[in-house]
């Protein structure tokens, strides 16, 4: 009898996302995200400031899923100090940015 290898799962070139998901999906999919952020700024404390932490809720509250949350974390600009952005400013970029892409 001839010893078994173990399966292994065929390499996924770093490319191409996981899940049959192609660039274009991905991308349709973040500017929706994008528009649905700044809707909920709007609509949320729209006259308070939005800090780094609160950026990353925000990324965190819109989705879970570890290649859109990549994707959203690279195309929401940064956050510096604790009072830098007014929330409504912010979600005017944020649908700029959905517009651009």
């Amino acid at each position: 009898m001839e010893p078994t290898q173990p399966s292994s799962l065929p390499a996924v070139p770093p490319s191409r996302p996981r899940f049959g998901r192609g660039q274009a999906h991905i991308d349709s999919q973040v500017r929706t995200m994008l528009c649905e952020m700044a809707d909920r700024l709007d609509s949320n404390r729209a006259d308070q400031h939005l800090s780094e932490i609160g950026r990353l809720a925000l990324i965190q509250a819109t989705t879970m899923d570890p290649v859109l949350s990549r994707a959203l974390q690279e195309a929401v600009p940064e956050v510096s100090g604790r009072t830098s952005v007014v929330r409504r400013d912010f979600a005017a970029q944020l649908r700029e940015i959905a517009g651009a892409q």
